[in-house]
């Protein structure tokens, strides 16, 4: 079991980003960033088409830190 600790604050913590691509298994992966940050398991159900799953982890990864330097 998992519990979270949810913190509002007036100042910005700062948080190093750094994101992974992780294999969930069965050709599942999953961008994944030290700030606890997930995207969506790719790959899995095989509705992306031609697109690599682990470029869509990828992009979603990039994403995530693009979203984040706007704050």
């Amino acid at each position: 079991m998992r519990s979270f600790l949810s913190v509002t604050v007036e100042e910005p913590i700062g948080v190093d980003h750094c994101i992974t691509i992780d294999e969930m298994g069965e050709g599942g992966v999953q961008a994944v960033c030290s700030c606890g940050w997930r995207s969506p398991v790719f790959g899995a159900d095989k509705a992306a088409g031609t697109m690599d799953p682990q470029q869509r982890a990828a992009d979603a990864g990039d994403l995530h830190e693009w979203e984040i330097s706007l704050r």
